[in-house]
């Protein structure tokens, strides 16, 4: 939901356009992690990959 506060930050509204081939991809990690959304696969696995000074939302 935007707006709700996750990982001490706010989350706002973002759109994407993907392949067939993405969405699927995205739906299988949805389920190998346990994710709640599509969105919660990308907010863990970017903050997988971010260094922690990103990952705290200070660039």
């Amino acid at each position: 939901m935007a707006g709700k506060k996750i990982y001490d930050e706010s989350k706002r509204r973002f759109t994407m356009t993907l392949t067939e081939t993405a969405i699927q991809w995205l739906e299988l990690k949805k389920v190998e992690l346990g994710a709640n959304s599509l969105s919660d696969v990308i907010e863990r696995m970017s903050r997988e990959k971010l260094p922690k000074k990103v990952n705290s939302g200070k660039l």
